[in-house]
């Protein structure tokens, strides 16, 4: 599988063979992404339903890396990464590995937090813990995307997990694929890959670059 996909991952998921994938590597989308600020319940359930489907897609010595920001809301800290921890755990996986990813941004926005939580979800499967992979805290260089006030992922960072997590051919799967970072990286690394991406104007930028690499 080499794809990338300008879709909703919902509609996608159900074509996706249980167990077809070595990895799910992604950051789910946070509440305003979703228009879903003042519904925290609505949100967990969108949540709860995609990572019901990465459970069932991802094989059981694979792995699913959740990488995420916690968030200040009506004056207190969403813990976002929290909450999806004990989602997973729901759906009997195990936290296999944390890490704490610094954005080396220039940010000054008190709502928002310089740094992202990795966390790395299996069943049964096993991490072989070497090089830079021992580090409990990673700093990388984020640029802003040029569209949406998000940052992209260093692309040595997205190196770093799929090197880790797979092995040449297998599937890495990113369902809120954003700038395609993932994906990209997955073809550079020799993997197969599926990248999905709701947003248009995304999903258009990514596609122009590739084309033009």
């Amino acid at each position: 599988m080499h794809e990338w996909i300008n879709d909703d991952c919902f509609n996608i998921f159900p074509s996706l063979e249980t167990g077809s994938a070595q990895l799910i590597f992604t950051s789910v989308p946070d509440l305003n992404d979703l228009g879903m600020d003042e519904d925290v319940e609505k949100y967990e359930t969108y949540i709860n339903s995609a990572l019901s489907e990465f459970a069932r897609i991802t094989n059981d010595n694979g792995f699913i890396a959740l990488c995420q920001t916690d968030r200040k809301i009506n004056a207190q800290i969403y813990s976002k990464h929290s909450i999806l921890i004990q989602m997973m755990q729901d759906f009997g996986y195990v936290l296999k590995d944390y890490k704490i990813i610094v954005k080396n941004i220039d940010s000054k926005d008190q709502y928002k937090f310089p740094y992202q939580h990795l966390c790395v979800f299996t069943r049964k499967g096993t991490i072989t813990s070497s090089g830079s992979w021992l580090r409990h805290i990673f700093i990388y260089d984020m640029k802003k995307s040029e569209i949406g006030p998000f940052y992209n992922w260093n692309p040595d960072f997205v190196k770093l997990v799929i090197g880790s997590l797979t092995q040449e051919n297998q599937l890495v799967i990113d369902p809120f694929a954003g700038s395609g970072i993932v994906p990209y990286i997955a073809k550079e690394m020799n993997r197969q890959y599926l990248g999905i991406e709701i947003d248009e104007r995304l999903y258009k930028a990514r596609t122009m670059v590739q084309h033009s690499s």
